[in-house]
């Protein structure tokens, strides 16, 4: 018996899939792809700029800091309005290769030809050009590369599996692969920046072949995602799905009004604002900490893997801190205060010198205490990927359509307008403390080199965790809520 049970499961259809089962399982191959592509491909890019991006426009291009940050704000305008009108468009129109995959392949080519604009020095020293060519590429990057991309990876994970033990799994591995973007964005890019150019004395050529190097493994999980994706959108014969085909054409206004009824996805979103922005200022400061702070500029690669090692270990905490609490929300809160904490630690350890920090640094006290931080940062940044989901479950019961188009597109938004408001607060920030690109800092601007490192983070955060009070979904809800879905189905079927 039981090896006709194993037979039969490598008989399986891949095609034959249960869209509405809450028990099914997701193949790991399917479960890695969707994670590489939505949480590794995603983020690399990011995490590079919010470690290097602004170093890269002060200290190679020379542009000043605030300058920088202002490139950072503005040039992303322009993707808060088409991830909008994209989330609009994959809940009303679906195209012959698939209602959220159409999108994914019309992005492939434009990310990768747009993240090696945004690491080009140009050969000038025309600071208008500069000003110019950094705000194109790196305002269409966002606008048009990554949001082509990676804004159909919330519809597709929603429409993969409804699966909640599923969801949870994948959400971790996602997670993983989310800190795999930060071991290689924090460090490993800096190495290669050293391999290509730095150690010959050309930072920008050093930058320009890293992303190049970075670009074509972001390219290899689209392509694999656009192969692995095909099953649950297209039947065998290559037409669309069913239950993907049928569209509401529901206004863009009708839909941000579900969206904004929908109080769990506004709280979730509003808090990954804050997020984005925390991320964005204590990403940006590791740079500045580790050449002008602690003057271990050799040690940051190793650091910086040590602490992406620490998030990934991080991601496990995540399901048993949930079931601890028995409910995600009150689990998420618990893990933003403790991150906020173990930085002001940092804060207060450091504060005793820069040499004697520097020293701890290197396998003392403070490196303990960063990997701590590293721990529950990682349990923190995961929380999402499992509650995003739960948030267009909880839409569809309330408003009887799914909007998983429109809650992706405002997350794709808030990531937007977080990570660029974090890079322009910076960039502020630096400059009113007295930094100098390439010079010894004064002791006052070492000073508040550390409270923007530590202290500016552990605020932000700790407001999340205070907003994060008014989500309103606990887990018994959630369950409600999708036994009743379950229940309108059957409804309708019979």
């Amino acid at each position: 018996m039981k090896t006709q049970e194993i037979a039969g499961r490598f008989k399986r259809d891949p095609y034959d899939i249960d869209f509405t089962s809450t028990t099914a399982k997701v193949p790991w191959y399917d479960k890695i792809i969707h994670s590489m592509y939505g949480a590794y491909s995603f983020n690399v890019s990011w995490v590079i700029f919010s470690y290097f991006l602004l170093y890269f426009y002060t200290d190679v291009v020379g542009l000043s800091a605030t300058i920088a940050g202002t490139i950072m704000l503005c040039a992303r305008v322009a993707d808060c309005f088409t991830d909008l009108w994209l989330g609009y468009m994959m809940d009303n129109v679906c195209y012959r290769w698939g209602r959220y995959r159409s999108w994914a392949i019309f992005g492939i080519i434009p990310l990768f030809a747009l993240f090696l604009g945004v690491f080009t020095a140009l050969p000038t020293e025309n600071t208008a050009l500069q000003i110019g060519w950094a705000a194109i590429c790196y305002g269409c990057f966002g606008s048009i590369g990554a949001t082509l991309s990676f804004m159909p990876q919330v519809p597709q994970f929603c429409n993969m599996t409804h699966n909640p033990s599923e969801r949870e799994t994948i959400a971790v591995i996602k997670g993983l692969c989310t800190n795999l973007a930060q071991v290689v964005g924090a460090a490993c890019f800096q190495p290669l920046i050293n391999l290509f150019g730095k150690n010959q004395g050309n930072e920008a050529r050093g930058f320009f072949f890293a992303a190049l190097t970075i670009a074509l493994t972001v390219m290899c999980f689209q392509i694999l995602n656009v192969f692995m994706s095909r099953k649950y959108e297209l039947n065998r014969d290559g037409t669309c799905r069913e239950h993907l085909r049928q569209a509401h054409h529901d206004p863009l206004m009708t839909q941000m009004r579900g969206f904004i009824e929908n109080r769990p996805a506004v709280v979730l979103q509003i808090g990954e604002v804050l997020k984005q922005v925390m991320q964005a200022i204590k990403n940006g400061m590791v740079v500045y900490i580790f050449v002008y702070y602690l003057k271990l500029e050799g040690f940051q690669s190793t650091a910086m893997l040590a602490f992406t090692i620490a998030l990934m270990l991080g991601v496990f905490i995540m399901k048993p801190l949930i079931r601890a609490f028995h409910d995600t929300s009150r689990a998420y809160m618990f893990c933003m205060v403790t991150s906020a904490i173990s930085s002001l630690i940092l804060y207060f350890v450091c504060r005793s010198g820069p040499d004697t920090a520097a020293q701890s640094m290197q396998f003392g006290l403070v490196f303990v205490l960063f990997m701590i931080n590293g721990a529950l940062s990682g349990t923190y940044y995961s929380f999402v990927n499992v509650m995003m989901p739960a948030t267009v479950d909880y839409g569809e019961w309330r408003n009887g359509r799914r909007q998983a188009g429109i809650i992706s597109a405002v997350n794709g938004f808030c990531i937007t307008i977080g990570a660029a408001l974090g890079a322009q607060i910076l960039g502020i920030l630096l400059d009113a403390c007295g930094y100098q690109a390439n010079q010894v800092q004064s002791d006052s601007t070492l000073q508040m080199l550390l409270v923007l490192a530590f202290v500016v983070p552990a605020v932000i955060t700790l407001i999340h965790a205070a907003l994060q009070i008014f989500y309103g979904l606990s887990d018994k809800k959630f369950e409600k809520c999708m036994q009743e879905i379950s229940d309108r189905q059957r409804e309708a079927e019979s």
